[in-house]
């Protein structure tokens, strides 16, 4: 990359072994020869290397614009996502509670009744569990 590849590269022989290590890393002798040659031309020769390092930056902040875009996207979307949850999680915590007051209703009313049946004292006992199970899940 620069001036001591180029220096590198004009003794011939340099410019071999960094052909044919291209050829091997690229796994094709076309592609190899074209990173040679675009190396050569681009990014060694000492009076075309300014312009090509001017428009790699160019590139570089174009991306970095353009991830910067898609992350903020992406964050505006995990933000609304999140609020929707949270407009779920309070309707179902709305209905938790609704649940647990008609339980506690309930109770009451089988508590304060004086003569019980067997089938009552039988969901009065259902109705408790249930609701200690339920009170349960929050804590």
């Amino acid at each position: 990359m620069g001036l001591r590849r180029f220096l590198w590269r004009a003794t011939g022989i340099g410019h071999r072994i960094d052909t044919v290590k291209n050829i091997v890393e690229e796994g094709s002798i076309v592609k190899g020869v074209k990173k040679t040659i675009k190396e050569d031309f681009c990014e060694d020769n000492p009076v075309t290397a300014h312009i090509y390092n001017v428009g790699k930056f160019d590139g570089k902040k174009d991306g970095y614009v353009q991830a910067s875009k898609e992350y903020e996207a992406k964050l505006l979307e995990q933000a609304d996502l999140f609020l929707k949850q949270t407009k779920d999680f309070q309707k179902e915590r709305d209905a938790y509670e609704e649940l647990l007051k008609e339980y506690e209703v309930a109770i009451a009313e089988l508590e304060e009744k004086a003569n019980r049946t067997e089938q009552e004292n039988q969901l009065l006992q259902l109705l408790l569990l249930k609701e200690r199970q339920l009170k349960k899940l929050v804590s």
